[in-house]
């Protein structure tokens, strides 16, 4: 959607359209598929599961994916069913052949509901007919489908980037068949359960096989605005045998599957070139164990610096952690520093399997210190099995002595603490989540502990854990909480400005239910649990003996490096430990250092261009260029960011004829060349005009906007300045109210143009002035027809004097 209703809603480039990569497709003749995910654009943008659904769904001919994120409440409450559309083309979620949403968070079963609800579906699967999509859900939340049963029409159970154009492509041979001859096809699948169907069906969980021979994704969408996790993002593997005992990851990703270095190698620089993204993430849920680590980070550093760009590996266990990744990381930009010791006392690390010792972690921050890292994050959790007030207590003891080790400069340790929530699918399924009183009386205990060392405790908010609790281990009656928790407006609960504990009490009590029933309900041996239908690949019975083994602090070995421990997963024929492979990637030629030159480019921002704020602007302008192989130049430090600056953005919301971006790069040698590679890039509504060799310099030029006023804005503009009202009140930095005077500004008037004043002094925002006086923004007609930029006249030299600042280049 692209009117200007966006303009009354907060970030409307959430809700714009044509990303860089992006695919459109026509339905017709295609099966139509909107990949759902509950939470803001941002955050689903940011998962690479997501997106490479999205292109694999794409790369078939007889289908069409498109996309749909929750909108943010203030967009809810504007727009209501408005903004229940796909991204891509705007269409209804209803008339969509499949709804598939991907669920990663319990906390965004609500929203959910909300899309289903303002799109006209019915909440519950056996209320749906023939004119409804088949409403599906994938993700690691779905290793329970329990609390969605009567809600979702078909649960796939594990990876399925192998498998799901298939499956689709036969659906899309069905067409014209009824509802029911579809859901009972997606239940003959071993990986399905499709409850109106089969309720009692027991699901084998699907494992990828050929996950270390497939590549991430190839095109990668660059969003309109940064998502939270805004990189290039590789599986360097899949899988973890370490054992933690609360970790789910751990489990339900088995067999450990690593990729080879070329082919993380060919996938890293394939996605940086077809996104201009400065930066690579190694995505595993233990990188360090990466068989060939030292090879892989000297490879990739080299690689990837050629290219300008920077490496971050997520969090690394400490007892892994040797000199060599921090003097490759280092060679780029340093990133963040993060280890999870989990729990503070060697006792219970020993319970929840986490084998490190107190050696390990405080070796692993010197390390890092020595190398120049500024500082490391402790991740902690409270209300681990077996936990005792000395097990809490211990953390500040152990994170003081980190502290410690470090020395008094400025490296600098932070300390967050979770709280633990039972998993299904893990040996701590079955232990009772402590209450929320409980957890908050340890999280005071720690915090008192700490502040006694001078540092200071993160902490997650107790009820949020306690509601994710509730379902995680919960059964099929919490689809009645679900539909009456939406019907009364809560959405968004995994934020903790959203997030209503007494509304969710009163939902539970209203239906004379707890939420300690399910949190807190301890299961015990041969207990039947309500995600047994799913089988994750690891025996019930190796879940129970972990369990005893946690009871009598006993650890269990990584397989990878010792005997099998018999968890059941591997056939140790398709289904196996895979290691990397010995091939390397060819050395690239080193790039040679070029001279740089000024120039300044003339754009046009229409359509989705004009909700783009002046930061998004600039940063869609790197990403194309980057991609157009313009050579951009760089500041220095810590955290290079280009030589790019956009000369007088407008106010979002304002069509632009002409803006200036000024730019520092390689020789442009062709411009009409450059200027067609670029418009190839960038997205419909957004294109270079002209460019030219300039140099920039704001002390010696100004500039003027051309502004056309569209309906009833002259007249307007003619009667406030006739009643001496041609103002607007807005605030300076520190609060205080400033008058803005159009006056001030003006410098030609004629018809329903303006031509306006910009520069050292600010700008006159048109859209605040007539909101000011009473007008919505989403009535607003205003475009900007011509930015112009000339020189201001020089200054007498005195005798003497010398001439400060840079010549233009022109």
């Amino acid at each position: 959607m692209l009117d200007n209703s966006l303009l009354t809603i907060s970030k409307p480039s959430r809700y714009v359209n044509h990303e860089i990569n992006s695919v459109h497709k026509p339905k017709e003749g295609r099966l139509s598929f909107c990949l759902a995910f509950p939470d803001v654009y941002e955050v689903g943008m940011s998962h690479i599961g997501f997106k490479m659904l999205y292109e694999r769904l794409n790369s078939s001919d007889l289908i069409v994916c498109e996309r749909f994120f929750m909108p943010w409440t203030d967009a809810v409450a504007e727009l209501k069913e408005k903004v229940f559309v796909s991204l891509e083309s705007g269409t209804g979620l209803k008339s969509f052949d499949i709804l598939g949403f991907s669920l990663q968070y319990e906390l965004s079963y609500t929203n959910v509901l909300h899309s289903m609800k303002y799109a006209g579906i019915s909440y519950f699967s056996a209320e749906r007919g023939e004119d409804d999509p088949i409403v599906t859900a994938g993700g690691s939340c779905v290793m329970n489908p329990m609390p969605l049963k009567e809600i979702i029409d078909v649960f796939f159970i594990g990876e399925m980037e192998g498998e799901i154009v298939s499956v689709f492509e036969t659906l899309a041979g069905m067409k014209g068949q009824s509802r029911r001859a579809k859901l009972e096809y997606l239940n003959s699948l071993s990986y399905t359960y499709v409850p109106l169907i089969q309720p009692d069906k027991t699901v084998k969980r699907n494992i990828y096989t050929g996950f270390s021979e497939d590549v991430t994704i190839n095109s990668l969408i660059v969003p309109m605005m940064p998502a939270v996790q805004d990189r290039v993002a590789v599986e360097i593997s899949r899988g973890c045998t370490r054992g933690c005992r609360f970790c789910q990851a751990g489990y339900i990703y088995r067999p450990s599957r690593e990729r080879s270095i070329e082919t993380i190698a060919k996938d890293a620089l394939c996605q940086l070139a077809s996104s201009g993204y400065m930066e690579v993430s190694m995505l595993s849920l233990s990188a360090a164990d990466y068989s060939r680590l030292e090879e892989l980070l000297v490879t990739m550093t080299r690689l990837i610096s050629a290219e300008g760009s920077s490496l971050s590996l997520p969090s690394i266990r400490a007892d892994r952690i040797q000199d060599f990744i921090f003097r490759e990381l280092a060679k780029v930009r340093k990133s963040g520093f993060t280890i999870a010791p989990e729990a503070g006392s060697q006792r219970l690390r020993n319970i929840i399997n986490k084998n490190l010792s107190e050696e390990d972690i405080i070796s692993a921050v010197l390390k890092a210190a020595d190398a120049g890292w500024n500082g490391a994050k402790l991740y902690f959790m409270i209300g681990l099995p077996f936990e005792t007030d000395e097990d809490v207590l211990s953390i500040a003891d152990l994170a003081f002595k980190v502290k410690r080790a470090a020395g008094k400069g400025r490296f600098d340790i932070k300390v967050s603490a979770s709280n633990f929530v039972p998993k299904p699918h893990t040996p701590f399924q079955v232990f009772p989540q402590n209450t929320a009183s409980e957890l908050r009386r340890k999280q005071m205990l720690l915090a008192d502990k700490l502040k006694s060392y001078r540092m200071r405790l993160s902490w997650h908010d107790v009820e949020q854990s306690v509601m994710e609790g509730v379902f995680s281990r919960g059964d099929e009656r919490l689809g009645r909480v679900l539909a009456l928790a939406a019907d009364r407006g809560l959405m968004f609960d995994g934020w903790s400005e959203c997030f209503d504990s007494n509304a969710w009490k009163q939902v539970f009590r209203d239906l004379d239910l707890t939420m300690e029933e399910f949190a807190s309900r301890e299961f015990h041996k041969g207990d039947s649990l309500p995600w047994s239908g799913i089988d994750s690949g690891v025996e019930v019975s190796y879940f129970e003996d972990e369990y005893e083994k946690a009871r009598t602090e006993a650890v269990t070995a990584d397989c990878r490096e010792d005997a099998c421990t018999s968890c059941g997963v591997c056939d140790f024929k398709n289904v196996l430990n895979v290691y990397a492979g010995d091939k390397l990637p060819e050395e690239p030629p080193q790039p040679e250092q070029e001279e740089t030159f000024h120039y300044v480019f003339y754009i046009e921002k229409r359509k989705a261009g004009k909700f783009l704020s002046a930061i998004e602007s600039i940063r869609l302008f790197t990403h194309a260029a980057r991609i157009a192989e313009i050579k951009l130049a760089f500041t220095h430090g810590f955290n290079p960011q280009p030589k790019m600056r956009y000369l007088i953005p407008p106010p979002v919301g304002i069509e632009c004829a002409c803006d200036l971006l000024a730019l520092e790069c390689g020789r442009l040698n062709n411009f009409g060349e450059v200027q067609k590679k670029i418009n190839r890039i960038l997205p419909d509504g957004v294109k270079v005009k002209r460019i030219i060799p300039y140099k920039v310099n704001e002390k010696r030029v100004s500039f003027a906007g051309r502004y056309r006023l569209g309906g009833e804005l002259p007249s307007m503009l003619d009667k406030l300045a006739a009643e001496d009202k041609a103002y607007y009140i807005k605030k300076d930095k520190k609060g205080r109210d400033k008058k803005v005077e159009l006056a001030e500004f003006m410098l030609h008037r004629s018809g329903d143009e303006v031509i306006l004043l910009s520069g050292e002094t600010g700008s006159f925002n048109l859209l605040e002035f007539f909101a000011y006086h009473g007008l919505s923004r989403a009535e607003l007609d205003v475009e900007r027809k011509n930015l112009y930029m000339f020189q201001k006249p020089r200054p007498e030299k005195s005798s003497g004097s010398e001439d400060e600042g840079e010549d233009d280049e022109g």
